[in-house]
C-alpha cells in the first residue's frame, strides 16, 4: 500500500498530490495528480476562488451530480469531489490524449474514424439524456481522445466537460434565456434562448462531425452570437464528396427544426452502421502520450 504520511500536509486533502498543470478555463485550472492511497495518476480540478466564486462553486456541484450519475466508457469518469474544502476539487479520469481539436489540425478523420467516433459519442449522450442531462458544449475541444489498444481502432472518444450541463429536473444555474454555449457550435434554439433540450446536443455533435471530416468549421465566421442567427435560416453546407448515408445523417441531425432530428440513440445505431461498412485506405495512429496531449485534454476539463 502506497505510503501516504509523509508529506501529508502537502496533499490536497491528505489524499492527492498535485503535479503539473494541464488546462487552465474560467472556473477552474486542472492539473496532473497522484492519489497516493491507490497508486494512479488522475486529473485534478481545482475550483478558483474570487468574484465569480460562488456561480463557480454552483457549476461545479452540478457537474458533480451529473458525471456521479452517468457511467460509459466515452463519459469522463469522476472519482471524487470534496466542494466544501477550500479550495473545492474534482478529481477525474486522467485521459491521456488529445484533443479533437489538436487531432483535426492534423488532418481531417477517415470516414470510418468519424464513424466509430460518432456512435461513441452518441451512446454516451444517449445516456446523458436518458438521465436528464443535456451537455450543452458539445464541440472539438471538449472531446478527448484516449489511444485505443485495439489495432484497427485509432482511438476511443470521451465527453468531457459537464460544468455547464444544463439538469432538467434541477434548479438552473443560469439566468432564464442566457445563451451558454460555444457560438460556433450553437443550435438554432440555442440561439434563440429557448431552454436546452436533447436535440441541441444532437445537432452540434453534427456540426462537430462535418469539422472532422472536412478539417473546417461548418460555421467559420460564427465569432459570436449574433453571427450565429444566420443559422435560423439555412442548415450547414453538407459536403458532397461524402457518401450519401453520411450526407443523410448529417443532413437529418442538422436540421433547424429540432423535432426533426434523429435522437442520440439514433445517431449512434445510424454511425454503427456507418462504421461496419466504411473502409479507409489509410489509417493514421495517434501521436504518443504526453505532456502536450494531456494538457490538451486538462485545457478542456478547465472550462
Amino acid at each position: 500500500m502506497p505510503d501516504t504520511t509523509d508529506h501529508a500536509d502537502d496533499l490536497l486533502g491528505g489524499r492527492y498530490r498535485l503535479g503539473e498543470t494541464l488546462g487552465r478555463g474560467g472556473m477552474a485550472d486542472v492539473y496532473r495528480g497522484e492519489d497516493v492511497v491507490l497508486g494512479r495518476e488522475v486529473a485534478i480540478k481545482v475550483v478558483r476562488s474570487g468574484a465569480d466564486g460562488v456561480a463557480a462553486d454552483s457549476r461545479a456541484r452540478g457537474e458533480v451530480s451529473v458525471l456521479a450519475a452517468l457511467n460509459h466508457p466515452s463519459l469522463v469518469t469522476l472519482y471524487d469531489a470534496q466542494l466544501d474544502a477550500d479550495p473545492p476539487y474534482l478529481v477525474m479520469e486522467l485521459v491521456e490524449g488529445p484533443t479533437l481539436t489538436t487531432r483535426i489540425a492534423r488532418s481531417p478523420l477517415t470516414p470510418s474514424a468519424a464513424a466509430t467516433m460518432a456512435a461513441e459519442l452518441g451512446e454516451a449522450l444517449h445516456v446523458a439524456h436518458g438521465a436528464g442531462v443535456v451537455h450543452r458544449d458539445v464541440k472539438p475541444s471538449n472531446v478527448l481522445l484516449a489511444p485505443s489498444p485495439l489495432p484497427d481502432h485509432e482511438f476511443r472518444a470521451k465527453l468531457a466537460d459537464f460544468g455547464i450541463a444544463y439538469l432538467v429536473d434541477t434548479a438552473r444555474v443560469t439566468n432564464p434565456g442566457e445563451v451558454i454555449g460555444t457560438a460556433a457550435y450553437l443550435a438554432p434554439e440555442q440561439v434563440q434562448g429557448v431552454d436546452p433540450a436533447p436535440p441541441a446536443d444532437v445537432y452540434a455533435l453534427g456540426l462537430v462531425l462535418i469539422e472532422s471530416l472536412t478539417g473546417k468549421r461548418a460555421f467559420p465566421d460564427a465569432a459570436g452570437v449574433a453571427t450565429a442567427l444566420a443559422r435560423l435560416e439555412a442548415p450547414p453546407e453538407i459536403p458532397a464528396e461524402l457518401d450519401p448515408e453520411w450526407r443523410d445523417l448529417l443532413r437529418d441531425m442538422t436540421r433547424i427544426d429540432p423535432a426533426e432530428r434523429p435522437t442520440a440513440l439514433d445517431v449512434a445505431m445510424r454511425a454503427r452502421a456507418l462504421a461496419a461498412t466504411t473502409s479507409d485506405a489509410r489509417t493514421e495512429s495517434l501521436p504518443a502520450a504526453g505532456a502536450v496531449a494531456a494538457g490538451s485534454a486538462g485545457a478542456a476539463m478547465a472550462a
